[in-house]
């Protein structure tokens, strides 16, 4: 009898212990509805479907456009944009101050539906395809600059790009609009509970950060705070290359196109990764309608 108060104490425990925490729920991005930012949008109603539609190797198309103010230029950049509403991609090229081509490319989703087709027919036949149909259409025209840009899952075909050495040595800056991901290790294991970012998947774009860095190249990356779940959000893959290169961001609070709110700036070099506030799809969504004004200074 007397090891009873024994007994009940150690039941009594057993009975205290916390609850099991079910996994989290992954987000693609939150669920959540916010009215913070207001969103704005391009006005597509108003955007005409225009274009050239350019059939490239492997069954894929994309859609070669020149603003008309800029047809009879003589020298031109390109931007050479993959995955979204072709028409958010047009009206950032028409509010460039000077003369630029869009090649736009929406082939699907998720980031291999970029990265397959790109590894099928070979990163620097793509890029003669995409050139040989600006020199038909344009003759007279010259692309002195290339910038690869890509919406959320577009990042596929740009590190498919830039891991070709040939492809590469062509191009001279890449956008990333809230769209670098990559896996964890081990496989779906968060950072938090002691997962890691997949190293060679990010080798490519920290290869070309390097390149950014010495002033070799250009890369503006832009992200949101949208955590995934299943795979490394792009506030993730940002800080991994922000800390293998030793880069600190700079806290700060500025209006950014469409009304995103900007929460800090890093960078050195040509390198500059610039983080939004916003785990919301309208969040996400933001990045692409606010391309014009990145693009802008996409190549400095």
């Amino acid at each position: 009898m007397k090891q009873l108060p024994v007994l009940l104490l150690v039941v009594g425990l057993a009975g205290c212990r916390a609850p099991e925490v079910a996994p989290m729920r992954p987000q693609n991005p939150s669920p959540m509805v916010e009215y913070t930012r207001p969103h704005f949008r391009a006005p597509l109603d108003s955007i005409p479907d225009a274009g050239l539609t350019v059939d490239l190797p492997g069954g894929f198309r994309g859609k070669l456009y020149v603003p008309e103010k800029w047809r009879n230029a003589k020298r031109a950049r390109l931007a050479l944009h993959f995955h979204g509403d072709g028409r958010v991609a047009r009206y950032a090229v028409d509010q460039q101050p000077e003369p630029w081509v869009l090649f736009h490319c929406h082939w699907g989703s998720g980031s291999s539906a970029y990265s397959r087709p790109i590894e099928g027919v070979g990163a620097d036949a793509f890029l003669d395809t995409v050139s040989s149909a600006i020199k038909k259409e344009l003759p007279e025209m010259q692309i002195d600059r290339i910038c690869l840009s890509g919406w959320s899952a577009g990042y596929g075909a740009i590190r498919s790009l830039i891991s070709d050495p040939n492809a590469a040595g062509r191009i001279d800056g890449i956008l990333l609009l809230d769209g670098l991901h990559c896996s964890y290790l081990p496989e779906g294991k968060v950072m938090a509970e002691g997962g890691a970012v997949d190293s060679a998947q990010m080798q490519p774009f920290l290869d070309w950060a390097k390149l950014a860095v010495s002033g070799e190249r250009s890369f503006l990356m832009t992200h949101s705070s949208v955590f995934p779940g299943t795979f490394a959000s792009t506030t993730e893959t940002a800080e991994y290359l922000l800390q293998t290169l030793g880069i600190r961001r700079q806290p700060m609070l500025a209006e950014g196109p469409v009304g995103m709110q900007q929460t800090s700036v890093a960078g050195r070099g040509k390198l500059r990764i610039l983080s939004f506030a916003g785990n919301s799809a309208p969040d996400h969504v933001d990045h692409y309608h606010g391309m014009g004004m990145f693009l802008s200074s996409c190549l400095e």
